[in-house]
């Protein structure tokens, strides 16, 4: 089975990071310079999964957040299973964008709220997190330096919930 991801949100939120991490290419979740994403990049990575019989050829499309690209993001969507959105709740008015991150790469798209994960990606915070009340039905963390296994635990059960809504097709 293959299916495709888009990580998505806000400039300088994370997305690279959480990207590398949940491909299996770095739990390197800080870095010391910002080096923006131009246009998407594309990641693949095969998964197996205890109680699925298949691997899951697992495909992440790693989103420019600069709305320059925004005329290319019809076409990343393209197909997509699921979107991740990743921004940082520390950084002046990015909790408001998530809204419209929403909007265009969730809703405009089909998809249901099971279909979406929210990281709020935090450099080194480690206070309690509550994500905003237009969130409550979908799965949300607060992540920082020291939560790769935990963000790649989540990606997995996210993989599987949305196995489980391909097999229902």
């Amino acid at each position: 089975m293959k299916l495709k991801f888009v990580v998505a949100g806000p400039k300088g939120s994370g997305k690279t990071l959480i990207s590398n991490c949940i491909a299996g290419q770095s739990d390197k979740l800080t870095t010391e310079s910002y080096n923006p994403t131009v246009g998407v990049r594309i990641l693949e990575t095969e998964l197996r999964l205890n109680g699925i019989h298949d691997d899951i050829n697992v495909e992440i499309w790693d989103a420019s957040g600069d709305q320059k690209y925004e005329a290319g993001w019809k076409a990343v969507l393209a197909y997509t299973d699921g979107v991740i959105l990743v921004y940082d709740p520390d950084s002046p008015g990015q909790d408001q964008q998530l809204t419209l991150w929403y909007d265009y790469f969730v809703k405009r798209n089909g998809l249901r709220d099971e279909q979406c994960l929210i990281f709020a990606h935090r450099g080194n915070s480690t206070e309690k997190f509550k994500p905003p009340p237009l969130f409550s039905r979908v799965s949300a963390a607060l992540t920082g330096p020291n939560s790769a296994p935990d963000i790649k635990a989540m990606f997995e059960n996210f993989i599987r919930e949305i196995h489980t809504i391909q097999q229902r097709k």
